[in-house]
């Protein structure tokens, strides 16, 4: 997972995504990615939804209950016109915009506004660095990038003007011992009040290779005009990275990630290139614990631990009461399609003309009030930092990264749930 050292120069051979009439001056080519099957996964995914029902929640692991208080009716829309994975999201008006992680190929460093009426993406003005794996987060009126691999101590905001028009804008940098930045921690906002930072790993560091320290997290205050960012209570979970989190009721509930323990990960490397074979998580393990945080008091406490590791996900509230946890963990899944050759040396998957590969599908949902998991099944592709957003009774998740080879392991893909109550 988050690999990114695929040649991208073949990808243009066989990138077969739309691009818009105006969009880069490129025209729109006909149909879908063609590394992927989408008629037929959709029905494959009712199929595979249709035995998770059957089959409760408890079978399989401690802690879940059977029931959950919905499922979703999945569907895809019109594809990315470029490949993209570990950004932005965020709904505003009729449009969700979707800027900073990496757009692909070629890493570019793009903001685009998907209309939800019309199904059709537009530019927007780029962010004035270039974040790459960013933490990010929004309210009703605008987006946040909060550092990112690519935008040392830089916090920004884009909102629009009186006039409608579209501007970045930076808040108080992250202080100096930021650094060059951080990427895959977590980031939360309760609108007029706080913005949260929480955990990841600094610049420079792999995903897989991440045994620095744990880092600070921080806090900044949204009602005083002359607030800076000031140390919090310290994550309980120690250094981590890859986490998932979602701000419900004032508070941050933070959910599983990763970190290296550096001789389980020597040791895959060298199993992997000599034998093709994996130590457990690829010496990355992925993490159960989970954790709530208060702003206000600068307190945190345990929740009830995931009933599977999780990590590289994102998740959305409905209801100022349910958590949904869209995939993602460190195993491969699979549907109709194609992939490429290995993708580094974490999955051996190979060359398959059949199979599109993936990461963790299972959608879980938690409970804030009941403090317990449900399941929700799976989606439609198993992807990671796939910035998913809720708008009304739908969900809309864009890109994201699978374990296909393609567009340097970057998807174009766009996934909606409907949200079916019971």
């Amino acid at each position: 997972m988050l690999r990114q050292r695929l040649d991208w120069r073949v990808v243009a051979a066989i990138l077969a995504v739309p691009l818009l009439v105006g969009f880069g001056g490129q025209k729109e080519p006909e149909g879908k990615a063609a590394w992927r099957d989408d008629a037929t996964n959709l029905e494959v995914v009712r199929k595979l939804n249709r035995s998770h029902r059957l089959m409760p929640f408890s079978w399989e692991f401690e802690g879940g209950v059977d029931e959950s208080p919905l499922e979703f009716e999945w569907t895809v829309g019109r594809d990315l016109p470029l490949a993209w994975k570990g950004g932005v999201a965020c709904p505003i008006g009729e449009e969700i915009i979707l800027t900073g992680g990496l757009w692909m190929p070629g890493r570019l460093n793009r903001t685009l506004a998907y209309h939800l009426d019309k199904g059709t993406y537009r530019e927007l003005p780029s962010p004035p660095i270039r974040p790459q794996y960013t933490q990010g987060t929004c309210d009703e009126q605008a987006l946040y990038v909060v550092g990112g691999r690519g935008s040392g101590s830089r916090v920004l905001k884009l909102s629009q003007d009186s006039s409608g028009s579209w501007k970045w804008t930076d808040l108080p940098s992250l202080p100096p011992e930021e650094g060059e930045g951080r990427w895959v921690g977590a980031a939360g906002i309760d609108p007029g009040k706080w913005l949260v930072l929480v955990g990841g790993a600094p610049t420079g560091t792999s995903y897989e290779n991440r045994i620095r320290p744990q880092l600070v997290d921080y806090r900044l205050r949204l009602d005083r005009s002359d607030a800076r960012w000031e140390r919090t209570s310290p994550y309980p979970g120690g250094p981590r990275g890859v986490l998932q989190s979602a701000m419900v009721g004032g508070r941050l509930y933070v959910f599983g990630g990763s970190h290296t323990v550096p001789e389980m990960r020597s040791a895959h490397v060298e199993l992997s290139k000599q034998y093709g074979l994996r130590t457990p998580y690829n010496g990355v393990p992925n993490r159960r614990d989970s954790y709530s945080y208060d702003p206000q008091t600068d307190t945190w406490r345990s929740i009830r631990n995931l009933p599977f590791p999780v990590l590289g996900g994102h998740s959305v509230v409905t209801r100022e009461r349910y958590i949904l946890l869209m995939g993602s963990a460190d195993y491969p899944t699979f549907r109709v399609g194609q992939s490429k050759s290995n993708v580094g040396i974490q999955i051996k998957g190979g060359e398959s003309s059949s199979r599109w590969r993936g990461y963790g599908d299972r959608v879980l949902c938690y409970d804030v009030d009941r403090d317990e998991y449900s399941s929700l099944g799976v989606m439609p592709y198993g992807v990671a930092t796939t910035p998913w957003v809720l708008l009304g009774s739908k969900v809309y998740g864009f890109g994201g990264e699978p374990a296909h080879g393609f567009n340097l392991n970057t998807e174009t893909v766009l996934q909606i749930g409907t949200l079916i109550w019971r």
